[in-house]
């Protein structure tokens, strides 16, 4: 399996996490409490395929995730933080990141995640789900919100927001609009651009802090088209992010 370096100021957490990355069949571990000791310790030449960081919320995602690209290109950048909090989630992907772990997931859920990165998948936590409502409570819907006004989208296109956010594909997009998966692509281009998104995960994380949920919304009516299987679609949960 993969070489996994492991950042992190707790040098007791680090030694149990070594630990376990070992015994989860990863080929190699490094560890630091730092990039510039990692660096000096790998004497600059072996680069890992995973990052993974153990920090507090609050992190400057940002710059550690440019300065890991920086030495290794390739890698993919995971921050694993002991709480979820909704706005360090959305800075790390926003930076680039691939993961957003939580140190109370299991072993084997820890594995899978990797796994899953590794593979080229986005991952989260399935405790997202449990704020969705709490994020729609707390921001004005999609019926008019004025930052929407503003970007001007259309009623389809805040539909494939509210599908996004619910980590749906583009396949699962299409059958649930009724549409062909080319027309969910361009849709999503197009909101990509309106956003200035570099990609999908940064679109749905947007839509997710505006409350832009599936939950307790009816078939969007006056959308030439739609699919009544857009009302109640099952949600998925789980460590898998849903990038397709």
């Amino acid at each position: 399996m993969s070489h996994v370096a492991l950042l992190g100021t707790r040098s007791l957490l680090r030694s149990g996490l070594v630990s376990l990355l070992g015994s989860l069949g990863f080929e190699r571990v490094d560890e630091a409490a730092t990039l510039d000791a990692l660096i000096a310790q790998t004497h600059g030449d072996i680069r890992p395929d995973i990052v993974l960081i153990n920090v507090s919320n609050g992190v400057d995602a940002a710059r550690l995730v440019f300065d890991i690209r920086s030495w290794a290109p390739e890698a993919k950048v995971v921050f694993l933080f002991s709480d979820l909090d909704v706005r360090t989630l959305v800075g790390c992907f926003s930076a680039g990141a691939s993961g957003y772990l939580l140190e109370s997931l299991s072993g084997e859920a820890l594995q899978k995640s990797l796994t899953l990165i590794s593979a080229g998948e986005k991952v989260f936590p399935s405790e997202l789900a449990g704020v969705i409502s709490d994020l729609a409570g707390k921001r004005e819907m999609a019926s008019n919100p004025t930052d929407l006004q503003n970007i001007e989208f259309t009623p389809r296109e805040i539909w494939i927001l509210r599908l996004l956010a619910d980590g749906r594909s583009n396949k699962m997009i299409a059958s649930s609009l009724n549409i062909s998966e080319s027309t969910a692509k361009l849709h999503l281009r197009n909101i990509l651009r309106k956003l200035r998104a570099n990609n999908r995960t940064q679109a749905a994380l947007w839509a997710l802090e505006r409350g832009l949920v599936l939950a307790n919304v009816d078939t969007p009516g006056g959308v030439a088209g739609e699919s009544s299987s857009v009302t109640r679609l099952d949600r998925r949960r789980g460590i898998d992010g849903g990038s397709r």
